[in-house]
């Protein structure tokens, strides 16, 4: 309080100091002059004072040039050191001085009372303007906090609404959301995280050990390597899995997490979101059931029809023996039908030993799958006119399901049928090769080769979706998906390249399947769908 009160003084101060000096000059000059006659009275009609005349002289000049600026403060001077020798000092100053005091006396009071009111002003100018410019940078300092201040709150706001605005859509879509600060071993998880996982919000302390109990056992080994394979590298995180509530019940959860690095490459933090996936993954194993069952469907047709031939010459055969009465000619009757009859038991046991296996991956020649696929499609072939020419080179034995391997080429085998012409041509090779998109994996590349008229861009980059087909009456659109999940079931990669062109045209499929994958996808039975099949197009 008494620091505003003295500040109030001083402004009031300057306030008149300022006024008086705006006055004219005259104005000043005669306040100037009244001044030097009030202190020169003063001095007159105090006795003692008389002694010393200019006692009050100076701070009155000083005074004068504080208040009336340079010009008031000269008048005052001049007029102090005139009535001083006119009415106070005239005799006693010549006892004291003599005749040079007398001479110089005027002039040096009027020098030096001007000269030191002239530097207080200076001075308290100085101090004023340096006053005014630390209240100006106090004020500039002030105003800055202030904007710094409302700008914080609102980026406070802002944030607030984001998170919530992000906790809201995670939890509508139910999302969770985990960060793993790897520098200094803390875990976060969003509450929409605990109900993934059977857990209430809050029950348990957020940390890998704790989410990796909910993991089924068979997926945890791989998901441990994935999590120590991203904070080492920065790869980013993508692992489908499966967790199992308290109540027993098993759920598929998609994981996927991005690293982030310091300057160095140093692995700071992992963020990652969760989802259930569990509705996906049963409409997708019902797709893959109802596609296994038309393809089952077209192959029980094709053995079928491929049997059918050689049953109806037995018959006919056996027809024939019961008429004749020759002995010779009823054997060579009986060897032709007994012909017949071997090779429907060849397609029968071709086509069973791919479908009585326990389940589980083993080594296979992928050439004795191709040659069980085309004896099944033979009718179709011959009838069709299609020549076909497989070509083996350096086969090596593959570790895969012999069954889906058989679904994979029959798909693709009846595909290049359907596109090739009467009279065309489709080539299969199998050599030995490396994944093109890592090449120190090495397998087996299987490729299909017709000489139709090619598939347009557009079809190309859409046939690998589920439920796309260009077959609007016969097709079901699951052919070509079910070969993509398949082939990703086994590590493997499939693409496809296609030319439409007048004169030679058509498409090659190509198939890779690594050689000796223990792929814990196939195990479990989950589906992959993280990696697109590769496509291209040449006009």
């Amino acid at each position: 309080m008494a620091a505003q009160e003295i500040s109030g003084t001083k402004k009031s101060r300057i306030s008149v100091a300022r006024t008086l000096e705006s006055l004219p000059r005259p104005v000043r000059a005669i306040l100037g002059a009244l001044f030097a006659v009030t202190s020169v009275a003063i001095t007159y009609s105090i006795g003692p004072l008389r002694t010393f005349p200019l006692l009050l002289g100076i701070p009155t000049v000083i005074l004068a040039c504080w208040y009336l600026d340079l010009w008031g403060g000269f008048f005052c001077a001049l007029t102090e050191s005139i009535l001083v020798e006119l009415f106070v000092t005239s005799t006693q100053t010549r006892f004291l001085l003599g005749t040079l005091g007398e001479q110089l006396r005027m002039p040096l009071f009027v020098l030096v009372s001007i000269s030191i009111g002239w530097a207080l002003r200076k001075l308290a100018d100085q101090r004023a303007e340096l006053d005014r410019q630390e209240l100006h940078r106090q004020l500039i300092l002030a105003d800055a906090e202030r904007r710094l201040a409302e700008e914080r709150a609102q980026a406070t706001e802002a944030l607030r609404e984001r998170d919530e605005m992000l906790r809201i859509a995670l939890e509508a879509n139910g999302t969770g959301l985990w960060v793993w600060d790897v520098q200094h071993g803390r875990v976060y998880w969003s509450d929409e995280m605990y109900r993934l996982g059977g857990l209430e919000p809050g029950s348990v302390e957020p940390s890998f050990e704790a989410w990796i109990e909910n993991v089924v056992e068979e997926d945890r080994a791989r998901i441990v390597e994935a999590r120590i394979r991203s904070c080492g590298t920065g790869v980013d995180y993508h692992e489908i899995y499966r967790v199992r509530w308290r109540d027993g019940t098993i759920y598929w959860i998609e994981s996927q997490g991005k690293g982030l690095c310091d300057s160095e490459g140093n692995v700071i933090r992992v963020v990652g979101v969760l989802c259930d996936v569990t509705p996906r993954r049963r409409a997708e194993e019902a797709m893959l059931r109802a596609e296994k069952l038309a393809v089952a469907g077209r192959l029980a047709a094709s053995v079928a029809h491929e049997i059918n031939n050689p049953l109806e010459a037995v018959s006919n055969l056996l027809f024939l023996i019961t008429l004749t009465e020759s002995t010779d000619t009823a054997k060579q009757h009986a060897q032709i039908a007994l012909d017949q009859l071997m090779r429907v038991s060849m397609i029968t046991q071709q086509t069973l030993k791919f479908h009585r296996q326990s389940g589980a991956p083993s080594m296979t020649k992928l050439s004795e799958v191709v040659d069980t696929v085309r004896a099944l499609f033979h009718a179709r072939l011959v009838a069709n006119e299609i020549t076909i020419e497989i070509q083996t080179r350096g086969e090596v034995e593959v570790n895969c399901m012999p069954s889906e391997a058989q679904q994979i080429f029959a798909n693709l085998m009846a595909n290049s049928i359907e596109a090739t012409p009467s009279g065309g041509r489709i080539t299969v090779r199998l050599r030995p090769s490396c994944d093109w998109r890592d090449h120190a994996v090495r397998g087996m590349r299987v490729t299909f080769a017709d000489s139709g008229t090619g598939i347009d861009r557009e079809t190309t980059k859409r046939m690998f979706e589920p439920f796309f087909t260009t077959k609007s009456e016969t097709g079901t659109g699951l052919g070509l998906w079910v070969v993509a999940q398949l082939v990703e079931r086994h590590d493997g990669h499939v693409a496809v390249y296609s030319r439409q062109k007048y004169g030679p045209s058509g498409t090659v499929f190509s198939v890779f399947l690594p050689l000796n994958y223990e792929n814990t996808a196939m195990k479990s039975g989950g589906l992959h769908g993280s990696r697109a099949p590769e496509v291209g197009v040449k006009a």
